[in-house]
């Protein structure tokens, strides 16, 4: 091939090779002239090794998770705090944010029992890690304790004792976790309640959107829900409230803490789908769920079967789809997609209507015609 074709080439395959490199090499196939690119496209590029956000066109570095946190230790007295936590690095070397602020800067700071450097990144305390599993430990010292203590958002479980005691149920705001009980109150017991809305969507191909409301109570901790989707369907976006993490066995895994809750997570189907199988009940979810349908009639028309319908507003469904039709979903129910037509109707034959306007010449001679 000539040189010039071959580098025309190479700039039409970049965007594709840039689409999948988050896919193991070992699993494309690269055209032979181009396989001496494959360093070159992919430089920098490190962070598609991690898992993302379900977003089918991830293509920056913020739509990666290259850096998951475990539960943060922090303990804390009247002269200053020892806090600890574990991360998994995916790929590349990440920044990863400590506790503290410029006012309580983290002191005797080590990763794995080393001794590291804390550089101000963002203007936060920070370390940088390398791919793998690490465990970061330090300290603060104070003459006077802080009411607050800054914590990194991405820290969604916070283990808190102040003067040997154990806070059972940290508060957290904005501004980081509160050093302290905010009111003396019973223990409430770990416990979790999910209510299940998921909209379908009649397109090309189906869309799912489940809208997961949990109500969580007791100790800060990991959660589990699911599987969360029905076979077939794949996870492309999940705005949550809480840091959430998307396993390979189709389950949710959250760092949840007491309050209430609201995930969505919006799937696609492998096509225009017929049929919808609900998985069985899983980890933590309810036994029935309420499902709407959102039909489009320039795609087809069609209606959903096999499950019994249901009254919006006295099934509370998630208002901005209280004016679709709503159905009762139980764990392992087939909803069907029924298809009634497509296009014009079977009964409709041929329709031809004209409208015709016509000028008489000023001569008399002929017409000047509109035909519509």
């Amino acid at each position: 091939m000539p040189s010039k074709l071959r580098l025309i080439a190479l700039l039409l395959f970049l965007p594709f090779m840039i689409s999948v490199a988050s896919t193991s090499v070992a699993q494309i196939h690269v055209p032979e002239d181009l396989q001496g690119w494959q360093q070159w496209v992919l430089k920098d590029k490190e962070y598609r090794d991690c898992p993302f956000y379900f977003n089918i066109n991830a293509s920056q570095p913020g739509d990666f998770i290259c850096a998951w946190p475990g539960r943060m230790q922090l303990s804390v007295n009247a002269s200053g705090a020892e806090f600890s936590q574990q991360w998994t690095v995916h790929a590349a070397q990440q920044w990863v944010v400590l506790p503290g602020d410029s006012a309580y800067w983290p002191d005797q700071v080590t990763v794995n029992n080393r001794p590291v450097e804390v550089i101000a990144h963002d203007n936060y305390p920070s370390v940088r890690l390398e791919p793998g599993l690490w465990r970061i430990a330090g300290r603060f010292e104070w003459d006077e304790r802080p009411g607050v203590l800054r914590v990194p958002p991405a820290s969604g479980l916070v283990s808190l004792s102040v003067d040997g005691k154990r806070v059972e149920r940290p508060a957290m705001t904005r501004s980081g976790v509160f050093l302290g009980e905010r009111q003396r109150e019973t223990r409430a017991k770990d416990s979790v309640r999910a209510v299940v809305h998921r909209l379908v969507a009649d397109e090309v191909p189906t869309r799912l959107t489940t809208h997961l409301q949990i109500d969580v109570s007791g100790s800060v901790r990991e959660e589990v829900f699911g599987p969360i989707l029905p076979d077939g369907f794949v996870p492309i976006s999940r705005p949550s409230q809480l840091p959430v993490k998307f396993e390979a066995d189709g389950k949710l895994r959250f760092q949840v803490r007491p309050g209430r809750w609201t995930i969505y997570l919006i799937a696609r189907g492998p096509g225009v789908t017929d049929s919808i199988t609900r998985t069985p009940t899983g980890t933590s979810l309810p036994d029935e769920e309420i499902w709407s349908f959102e039909a489009d009639p320039l795609l087809r028309i069609a209606a959903l079967e096999g499950v019994p319908a249901v009254d919006p507003r006295q099934a509370q469904v998630h208002p901005p789809w209280q004016n679709l039709p709503s159905y009762l979903v139980r764990s392992g129910d087939q909803v069907l997609l029924t298809e009634r037509t497509r296009g014009m109707a079977e009964d409709e034959g041929n329709r031809l209507s004209l409208r015709r306007r016509l000028w008489l010449d000023f001569d008399a001679s002929g017409f000047s015609v509109l035909d519509q």
